[in-house]
């Protein structure tokens, strides 16, 4: 794959994320900002990009084809999961940093990173596929993820999986495969507002980490093992599962490059629900995401 073209987008995601960053540092953003365009990110504009990726994408997709895509995404965040529980106890790590290892391991960042990195490669249709990850995602982070941070099933719900993305993407889906066309006044009103989800969603990761000592982000070392983990090995070990078993190139471009995103930002809000050290989270979070700008590319070009 010619990597250029990857490179350059990482440059805009990063030269973005920078911005972010420095509007934290100077003020002009804080934490009442990354809160709400967080909300509205997840629930508004990642939204209408499903749509048009549904919309806009020129491709056949059966339902035969939706199943194999889910279980590619399960087996993703299987291995993920199982890389994340055997990394936080190889590291002999404190109770209390284990279960946070585990889950930043588990859970990339699919929103936030992954979809903008997928469509400067794939397009609308990976995009399209891109979005049946989140079926799996929410599922599991508020189930398995919350058990891996509690260290019990106290607290897991199956209600807080129902988010606006895996409705939207339930509806798109099944929309796609009815073959009906909308007017294109609804068709370009998708894609003007699902356009602001990439430049929306930089500043947001920007700003969080702004947010972070970047001093205390750096000094464990174990935080850089949770990285290494989550951005070399498991696209790694995710490639080498899936490559006998998928021909479709496109779903396993977009399966590895999902499995070589940072840390979720989720994994921040759902420690401090728990009770547990949310700075330890954040550290995850800020090193995996600012290494991701070199082993994204990295990845994409060794393994696509």
């Amino acid at each position: 794959m010619d990597i250029a073209p990857v490179l350059s987008q990482m440059g805009i995601l990063v030269f973005i994320m920078a911005v972010g960053f420095i509007c934290t540092k100077i003020g002009v953003t804080g934490p009442e900002f990354t809160r709400s365009a967080s909300s509205v990110v997840i629930n508004v504009l990642l939204v209408f990009t499903i749509f048009d990726s549904v919309t806009s994408a020129e491709m056949e997709l059966s339902l035969g084809d939706v199943g194999v895509d889910l279980l590619a995404f399960f087996v993703m965040v299987f291995i993920c999961s199982l890389l994340g529980w055997l990394a936080a106890r190889l590291l002999r790590m404190e109770s209390g940093h284990r279960g946070i290892a585990a889950f930043s391991i588990a859970f990339t960042n699919t929103v936030f990173v992954g979809f903008p990195i997928i469509e400067s490669v794939y397009g609308a249709e990976g995009i399209l596929i891109g979005t049946l990850s989140n079926v799996p995602f929410n599922l599991l982070v508020y189930t398995l993820g919350v058990v891996m941070l509690n260290g019990s099933a106290g607290g897991m719900s199956v209600k807080n999986a129902l988010s606006a993305p895996l409705i939207a993407t339930v509806v798109a889906v099944a929309w796609f495969l009815t073959g009906w066309e909308l007017p294109d006044v609804v068709v370009r009103c998708f894609d003007i507002i699902g356009g602001g989800t990439v430049p929306m969603s930089m500043l947001v990761v920007g700003a969080s980490l702004g947010s972070i000592s970047v001093k205390q982000a750096l000094s464990d070392w174990r935080v850089y093992a949770v990285s290494f983990v989550r951005l070399i090995v498991t696209p790694l070990l995710t490639w080498a599962v899936l490559k006998p078993f998928i021909h479709d190139e496109m779903l396993l471009g977009v399966t590895v490059i999902l499995a070589a995103c940072p840390t979720a930002m989720v994994a921040t809000a759902l420690t401090i629900r728990a009770g547990k050290d949310e700075a330890y989270a954040s550290q995850c979070v800020f090193v995996s995401t600012v290494f991701s700008a070199v082993t994204m590319p990295l990845m994409i070009w060794l393994l696509l």
